[in-house]
């Protein structure tokens, strides 16, 4: 290539580079396309492209873009590092480890590559891996404020929590303007049942970084785990923000309702899985003096026992809401607290319990349950919420084993495939689980929460059961665990919670023991006056 064309060409690449570094990606792919058109080999046009891609939400051009980029810097330890640390935010975990493991090969003191590294495995759940990565970025490069930061993040997610305090406290001593240290040290406070102190070390997050996204969505759940709730209302509209959750607001152009009175009709539709509608809908029966038209979109499964448990609605499946619908104003479910809950003395407005079940149902499922002195208790075990479900779910045999009486008669009010569980139970400790044939526990919710209304009490992990059984009304002892398993709704009040005054909560003392728990369940099962 002659010097002029070379020139054009680093010209080219420099012009891309800057665009995307203001983040102007049109532009970005303009002249990275200008630099491929005078050399498709060059790899530092195609990173350039797949930043300027992956920027204008082409993900699959972007992946494309960044292993060209990946092939031709086969020597390049930290070109290696750059393209696996762009993959990685693409979700191409195979190739980002590629990249990663030849970048380390490269050059095995390259610190920043053991870290991001460490991400990978982070993401992929690989958490003892990540730990690992990230304490070799410490042993290279001991002063960099980010790996400890990381090192906290993953010790957090492993519910270690004084651990993460430590290394956060580490990571804010060697940059204190580092908003992930803070953001990553108020997460350890919260996990410690420090809420207050977390609220402190998420607002430096926020005043060094406004729009770290993470930290208003851990302070919210804060504020609200204090029942400082307005505060926590206020930030709750960030929840959209937040990848974990993987939300999807309503694709409408309809209004933004705002709580008032108004004779426009209104759609409030659910949002997130079934045990959050059923949390939500504890207001709608507030909603039912407004005097406007009132459409509910809810997970379908739900339909039949909301259009028993409350009149004056229009129900609907979620999936088929479109503004052909006759709706002027909507809201999703999780922001009517905003209106209806901004303090604690709000929650005296709530009806309990607001879900009826099917009183004709019920009263042949309790025929079904019924054993000569004793007493009915139905039981669910296991979540399956991503990420976290295993940290709130418990082994049946670890449940009920400690528990068993000839007094009590157990029921699965599990959803999901029990059947292993529950003979393994009863050949090794001689405890049946009844199962009733007829109740599909996941599809069938109307006859679920029928199964619950023929049960003397429930106990369950924290589930879309427990939920149902706090709606009902049912007399429930909640099993819960230790740290970020142990979701802001479930935060005691007088030994319940205000969202469902019938579920009675014991929670862990220490992560992932759950033997306090259930020496406490015994004993308050020991006293009580059955009717």
């Amino acid at each position: 290539m002659s010097n002029p064309a070379l020139h054009l060409l680093t010209y080219y690449i420099n012009t891309a580079n800057a665009a995307n570094s203001r983040r102007d990606y049109a532009d970005a792919f303009k002249w990275s396309k200008q630099a491929l058109a005078l050399d498709n080999a060059i790899p530092e046009a195609w990173y350039n492209l797949g930043i300027a891609e992956h920027g204008r939400g082409n993900q699959r051009e972007a992946l494309q873009a960044f292993l060209k980029a990946q092939a031709g810097s086969l020597r390049s330890s930290d070109a290696q590092n750059s393209i696996g640390l762009k993959l990685l935010e693409l979700g191409a975990y195979s190739e980002a480890e590629q990249c990663l493991k030849l970048s380390i090969s490269l050059s095995p003191e390259y610190a920043i590559a053991h870290s991001n590294l460490g991400k990978l495995r982070l993401q992929q759940g690989r958490l003892d891996e990540a730990e690992a990565c990230f304490r070799t970025a410490i042993r290279l490069q001991p002063a960099v404020a980010v790996f400890y930061s990381n090192l906290a993040g993953t010790l957090h997610e492993m519910f270690r929590g004084k651990e993460a305090e430590e290394l956060g406290r580490r990571a804010i001593e060697l940059d204190p303007r580092l908003p992930q240290a803070w953001c990553t040290l108020g997460s350890a406070l919260a996990s410690l049942a420090r809420d207050v102190e977390a609220v402190a070390c998420f607002d430096q997050a926020l005043k060094l970084d406004p729009a770290y996204w993470d930290a208003h969505w851990n302070q919210c759940l804060a504020y609200l785990r204090l029942r400082r709730y307005e505060e926590g209302w206020e930030k709750f509209d960030t929840r959209w923000q937040i990848d974990e959750f993987d939300l999807k607001p309503l694709t409408t152009r309809k209004l933004l309702w705002r709580g008032q009175s108004s004779n426009q009709p209104l759609l409030i539709w659910g949002e997130q899985g079934i045990g959050d509608q059923i949390l939500y809908a504890g207001i709608l029966p507030e909603l039912q003096a407004l005097p406007q038209k009132k459409y509910v979109a809810l997970d379908k499964r739900l339909i039949p026992l909301f259009q028993r448990s409350m009149p004056g609605f229009e129900f609907f499946d979620l999936r088929q809401v479109n503004d052909a619908i006759d709706f002027a104003e909507q809201l999703p479910m999780g922001s009517l607290p905003r209106y209806f809950r901004p303090t604690k003395e709000s929650f005296a407005a709530a009806r309990h319990p607001y879900l009826t079940a099917d009183p004709e149902r019920t009263a042949n499922l309790r025929q079904k349950l019924f054993r000569i002195g004793k007493r009915v208790v139905g039981v669910s075990w296991s979540s399956s919420r991503k990420n976290i479900g295993h940290h709130k779910s418990i082994a049946l045999e670890q449940m009920l084993a400690p528990l068993a009486t000839n007094q009590l008669h157990f029921v699965n009010l599990q959803y999901g495939d029990t059947v292993a569980e529950r003979l393994a139970l009863q050949d090794k400790h001689g405890i049946s689980v009844q199962n009733i044939d007829e109740v599909d526990n996941f599809n069938d919710i109307d006859g679920l929460a029928a199964l619950i209304q023929a049960c003397d009490i429930v106990m369950t992990t924290s589930n879309s059961t427990a939920h149902l059984a706090g709606a009902l009304g049912k007399e429930t002892l909640l099993l819960l665990p230790l740290g970020k398993g142990k979701f802001w709704y479930w935060v005691e009040h007088e030994g319940h919670t205000p969202w469902y005054p019938s579920i009675r909560m014991f929670a862990q003392a220490q992560a992932g023991q759950w033997q306090e728990p259930l020496e406490k369940i015994r004993a308050h099962i020991e006293n009580m006056q059955w009717n």
